[in-house]
């Protein structure tokens, strides 16, 4: 290779390397800003910025020419907003509760009398695909007096490159009083989502008063997200949120955005057991009702849950949720158990299942795996059932685990009462215990679904983890209830197999003389069978 070829091949790794590690770092689709540090990093890196003049211009003359469904976006006059972080920590309506983006246009004493608008937008600062995603934001939208100073309507549009001239699609909504049929109320946070799987007004949840096209709007090339609203105002609102309380002027509140992959909770082929998580929003993405109960393979205790075996079918797939301490993101964690052990205990009966004081719990494990090819995919969010004032709390995963022939857990049939119970724990190495980006794995509760509660196991004969493990005895379990113990709580997973269920027996024909109707006949036959095949 000549020196000139030599250079250019360098400078386009060297080109490529940047753009793989930008890419990396800003520009995976998949994003959550929710607490006060994820907005201000953002703020601060430029992923969040104000919306300009020419930009501004530039979307309302695309909502002019490419307006597909229901009404135009009204005219209003631009100003450019102030932009801050508010904590949270107020009541709700004009004082926030969580975390979140003020925009803050003009001040009561220099803005006329008007219609007004203002616009920010989230920079991904490469463009990567957004098919198959939702796109979630709540907004809180002011209604700061009864004498017109409100906002009117927001918006919500995303963009492909260019800045200036780029295809954009966007919806907007109207904000109005209860009672009023406008889809986002005064003074209430609103959770908006796209489905951007879908086209026109129905693929926002409320649906939209308005959506635009451009035609050569492309969804896997998109580069900002844009969120503006316009207001009346006739002067002298209620103060905008802290830092800038001193301030008398127009505001909303933007929070919570975050992108994430369309999904569903639950997986499986032939279901040979499952309790899979409980959703209470199915909206996308799910909420979730349940806490992450960590489970450590290398720091007790480990947790386990019961279930039953009623057939022979062997368990080839082993699904579980789980969730990891402190993370909101749509993505994992930077620190990944390297590993899960997963264990198949039998059981050791209730002694007496009217106290609820006495359980059942794991005995002695007959079948493990150590699984170092799992899966995982987004599943929704958690929402603690213990701390009922939080908002959506950590994120949920899906774990999937594909057995080999040779790992296939089958029943023993000289275990009488078919119940066996499942551990889950993670595996980590030594060092991620201290590392500062650290949030260890957690499996996810749900309510009570089966027989006895789910354990926590404090100990283990011979010393954990000593491998192999096979014949070890669970020991010092303490059962998972909340808030007392007549609150039992389970563990979500689910075990799957590759054969289908055995057929279900067809019923006897009660039509013995094959005369095509069931008559008093068909009995005295019947009887005649039965008298011959048993005999005086």
């Amino acid at each position: 290779m000549n020196k000139a070829k030599w250079k250019v091949s360098i400078t386009c790794l060297v080109v490529c390397c940047l753009l793989v590690a930008a890419q990396m770092t800003y520009a995976g689709p998949y994003f959550r800003l929710d607490t006060q540090d994820e907005w201000s990093n953002a703020l601060a890196e430029g992923r969040i910025r104000p919306v300009t003049l020419p930009e501004w211009l530039n979307y309302m003359g695309q909502w002019s020419a490419y307006l597909q469904e229901g009404g135009p976006y009204p005219s209003t006059t631009f100003e450019p907003p102030q932009l801050w972080v508010y904590g949270g920590g107020g009541g709700g309506g004009l004082n926030p509760s969580d975390a979140g983006l003020v925009m803050y246009w003009h001040d009561w004493g220099t803005m006329p009398l008007g219609s007004y608008a203002s616009a920010v937008r989230y920079d991904y600062q490469l463009d990567p695909d957004l098919s198959n995603c939702i796109i979630t934001v709540t907004v809180t939208a002011p209604r700061f007096d009864l004498l017109g100073n409100q906002i009117n309507t927001i918006s919500l549009g995303l963009q492909n490159p260019p800045l200036i001239g780029g295809p954009i699609r966007a919806w907007h909504w109207n904000c109005g009083a209860p009672g009023s049929g406008a889809p986002i109320i005064w003074n209430t946070p609103t959770v908006i989502t796209i489905d951007t799987s879908r086209v026109g007004l129905a693929a926002a949840t409320p649906v939209a008063n308005g959506y635009m096209s451009n035609p050569a709007f492309n969804i896997r090339n998109v580069q900002w997200i844009l969120v503006d609203e316009n207001c009346n105002w006739v002067g002298g609102p209620a103060p905008a949120p802290a830092p800038g309380s001193g301030l008398i002027g127009m505001w909303n509140y933007w929070h919570n955005l975050m992108v994430t992959k369309k999904t569903t909770p639950n997986k499986g082929y032939y279901i040979k057991w499952s309790q899979p998580p409980v959703i209470i929003d199915d909206n996308d993405p799910p909420i979730i009702n349940g806490w992450d109960e960590r489970s450590d393979f290398n720091n007790l205790p480990i947790v386990a849950d019961d279930w039953e075996c009623n057939d022979t079918r062997p368990v080839t797939d082993i699904h579980w949720w789980g969730s990891f301490i402190g993370w909101n993101q749509p993505n994992p964690p930077p620190i990944m158990p390297r590993a899960f052990h997963i264990g198949i205990w039998t059981d050791v009966p209730d002694p007496d299942p009217c106290n609820p004081f006495d359980y059942s719990e794991p005995n002695r494990l007959v079948w493990e795996n150590i699984c170092t090819c799992y899966v995982w995919n987004f599943a929704g969010y958690d929402r603690d059932p213990r701390m009922p004032e939080s908002e959506w709390d950590e994120t949920c995963f899906q774990f999937n685990q594909l057995l080999s022939q040779d790992e296939w857990f089958y029943q023993d049939p000289n275990e009488s009462n078919g119940i066996y119970w499942l551990s889950i724990s993670a595996i980590y190495n030594p060092e991620d215990y201290s590392d500062p980006n650290f949030h260890p794995f957690g499996w996810k509760t749900r309510p009570h679904y089966f027989n006895d509660d789910a354990v926590r196991v404090w100990g283990v004969s011979p010393p954990w983890p000593l491998l192999p493990a096979i014949g070890s005895v669970a020991l010092f379990g303490q059962p998972i209830w909340w808030p007392d113990p007549y609150n039992s709580w389970d563990m979500a997973f689910e075990l799957t197999t590759n054969e289908p269920p055995p057929p279900t027996p067809e019923p006897p024909d009660p039509d013995f003389d094959d005369d095509g109707i069931v008559t008093l006949l068909d009995f005295a036959v019947f009887a005649d069978y039965w008298l011959v095949s048993v005999g005086p």
